[in-house]
C-alpha cells in the first residue's frame, strides 16, 4: 500500500530503520564478545536466590522472569551510564551546547546519524558526541540516553536467550520488551529506569502524550500502544501522521516479509502470539489509581526541560490548632496506611485525605499497595536511592508552647534498608535530634518544651538488589487493619 503524504513517507522510513536496527542484534560472533562482559553466571545465582525466597513463601515465579530483572538492575547500576551531555576531557568540565554536526565515516560506520557539539570555553575546544546506535561500538562506549540504553539492552537480551522488541515511541523515548513463556505476555521493561512489567508509567508518571508506539524485532512488527494507554480515545485523536488502514497493511506486508523464510511451525506460532496480543489490546489497561513516577534518568533540569518528571513535591502544608485544641491545649493526628486516610481527634473536627495531603514536603515517595500480599505502605519511588516525607506543626498563633510529645511512627525494613527519624523545631530554641526506627514506637518526650513549632521526617534509605527501594517502608499494615501506624500526639502548655 503506497503512502500518499510526506509524513507517511517519514513514517515508513523510520520503520524501515528500526528494522535494519534490530537485524544488527542478531549477529552470532557478536553474541560471543557480549557474553564475555556479562557476569551470567552471578546474574543466575541471584535470580535462583531470589526465587528459592519466593517459593518459601508460597509464590511460583519463573526463574527466567527473575533473572530479567537481575540483568534490569545489572545493566543500570554497574554496566552502562547516563550522559546528559559529556564532558570536557581535558579538564572534565560540562560544555557549551552548539547543536548538530554531520557524522565522519568513523561514527558513521557505528550508526551515528547525528553527532551533537559542544565547546569548551575553558579548554577552547570543540567536544563531540555521536549518536551511536551500533551495539558492539556501544558495549565498548557504555554510555548515552535512552536511545543508547534500549539499543544495547535489547541486545543483551537477545544474547542472553530472550525474545526480545526494541520499542519506540514515536514521541522520543524508547524501551524492551521481552516475551515471558511463563506468563506467555509481553513484559515492558524500561533499563534507563531499572523497572518491569510498568506499562503505564509514561502516561501516568511521565505525562507523555503518546500516539504510536512501535515494537520492532527479527520477526515482526507490532503497534503496541494499546499496552501503553488505559485512554483510547484520546491517543486515536492524536494519531494523525499516517492512516490506520495503511499502518496496519504495512504491518502485515512486512511481517510477511520478516517471516518469509521462517520454519511453517514457527510462523504458526508467531500468528498465534500475535493473535492473542492483539485481542489483548481490546481492552484498555486497569488503572487502579496507583502512583507512578515521573522519569527518574537524567539530571532533574534535563527531566524537567522535557517535562517528563515534577518539581519535588513541596505542599507546605502545616498543622496549625483549631479553637478547640486551643481550648484543651492538646492536638492529636493520625494516620491509617490501609484506608489512606487521616483522622485528626478533637470536638467536632475530623479531617480525612490521602498520605501526601497534610504532608509538608516529599521527595521520592508513594503508596505501595500489595493486594497479593493484602498489605499497604509508604516507601521510595523505583530506582531512587532516598525517600523523604516532611510534616509540620506550627502553634505559633496560638498563645501556646509544646510541654509534651507522644508518638507512634511504624517502620518496616527488609535487607539491609534503613529508616531514619528526623524531629526537630525552628523555633528560638533551635532543637533537632535523630531517632533510630526502635525508639519512635511509642516516643514519648518533653524535649521540645517551650517550643512552638515541630517538623517530623522520615528518612528512607539503603536496601540491597533491585528491590532496594522496597526494603524501607512506612506505616505497612494489612489491608483490613483499623489501626493506626501514624500517629502524633502533642500536650501544650500556656506561653
Amino acid at each position: 500500500m503506497q503512502a500518499n503524504s510526506e509524513s507517511e513517507r517519514e513514517f515508513f522510513k523510520r520503520i524501515v530503520s528500526y528494522i535494519k536496527l534490530v537485524k544488527s542484534f542478531e549477529n552470532s560472533d557478536l553474541w560471543n564478545e557480549a557474553q564475555e562482559l556479562i557476569p551470567i553466571e552471578e546474574l543466575n545465582i541471584k535470580a535462583a536466590i531470589n526465587s528459592s525466597v519466593l517459593e518459601s513463601k508460597g509464590i511460583d515465579v519463573d526463574l527466567a522472569d527473575l533473572l530479567l530483572k537481575e540483568l534490569l538492575h545489572w545493566f543500570k547500576s554497574e554496566f552502562f551510564t547516563w550522559v546528559d551531555k559529556p564532558k570536557c576531557e581535558n579538564c572534565g568540565k560540562l560544555p557549551e551546547d552548539r547543536g548538530y554536526v554531520p557524522p565522519d565515516d568513523s561514527e558513521e560506520i557505528w550508526g551515528a546519524d547525528r553527532v551533537e557539539q559542544y565547546f569548551c570555553s575553558s579548554c577552547n575546544i570543540f567536544v563531540r558526541f555521536p549518536r551511536y546506535k551500533h551495539p558492539k561500538k556501544l558495549m565498548e562506549t557504555r554510555r548515552g540516553r535512552c536511545g543508547e540504553w534500549a539499543i544495547c539492552f535489547t541486545f543483551i537480551c537477545r544474547v542472553m536467550g530472550y525474545d526480545a522488541r526494541f520499542v519506540c515511541d514515536w514521541n522520543d523515548h524508547v524501551w524492551t520488551e521481552i516475551f515471558s513463556a511463563t506468563q506467555n505476555r509481553w513484559l515492558h521493561c524500561d533499563s534507563c529506569e531499572n523497572i518491569c512489567d510498568q506499562p503505564l508509567i509514561y502516561e501516568k508518571g511521565w505525562k507523555k502524550q503518546n500516539n504510536y508506539i512501535i515494537a520492532f524485532s527479527r520477526d515482526e512488527i507490532q503497534d503496541v500502544t494499546w499496552r501503553y494507554t488505559c485512554d483510547f480515545n484520546e491517543v486515536l485523536k492524536r494519531r494523525t501522521l499516517c492512516r490506520e488502514v495503511w499502518l496496519c497493511n504495512i504491518i502485515v506486508l512486512l511481517n510477511d516479509k520478516l517471516q518469509k523464510n521462517a520454519p511453517a511451525e514457527y510462523k504458526k506460532m508467531l500468528y498465534h502470539r500475535r493473535a492473542l496480543e492483539l485481542a489483548e489490546f481490546l481492552t484498555p489497561p486497569k488503572y487502579d489509581g496507583e502512583h507512578y513516577s515521573g522519569r527518574n534518568s537524567g539530571s532533574l533540569e534535563w527531566r524537567l526541560t522535557r517535562k517528563e518528571t515534577e518539581v519535588p513535591e513541596e505542599n507546605a502544608y502545616e498543622f496549625k490548632l483549631c479553637c478547640q485544641e486551643i481550648d484543651h491545649q492538646h492536638f492529636h493526628i493520625k494516620y491509617d496506611c490501609a484506608s489512606d486516610k487521616y483522622v485528626r481527634i478533637s470536638d467536632n473536627l475530623a479531617e480525612t485525605g490521602n498520605w501526601a495531603t497534610y504532608v509538608f514536603s516529599y521527595n521520592n515517595v508513594f503508596r505501595k499497595v500489595e493486594h497479593d500480599w493484602n498489605t499497604a505502605y509508604l516507601c521510595r519511588t523505583e530506582g531512587s536511592s532516598k525517600g523523604l516525607i516532611t510534616w509540620k506543626f506550627n502553634f505559633k498563633d496560638s498563645g501556646l508552647i509544646i510541654r509534651t510529645l507522644r508518638a507512634t511512627l511504624n517502620s518496616t525494613t527488609f535487607e539491609n534498608g534503613k529508616v531514619k527519624w528526623f524531629i526537630s523545631t525552628d523555633s528560638e530554641l533551635k532543637f533537632s535530634k535523630i531517632y533510630e526506627a526502635k525508639d519512635v514506637v511509642p516516643l514519648k518526650t518533653d524535649e521540645f518544651r517551650g517550643s512552638t513549632n515541630l517538623t517530623i521526617t522520615a528518612e528512607l534509605v539503603e536496601g540491597s538488589g533491585n528491590q532496594a527501594w522496597q526494603h524501607a517502608q512506612l506505616f505497612r499494615q494489612t489491608l483490613n487493619s483499623s489501626e493506626f501506624p501514624f500517629e502524633v500526639e502533642i500536650f501544650l502548655d500556656k506561653q
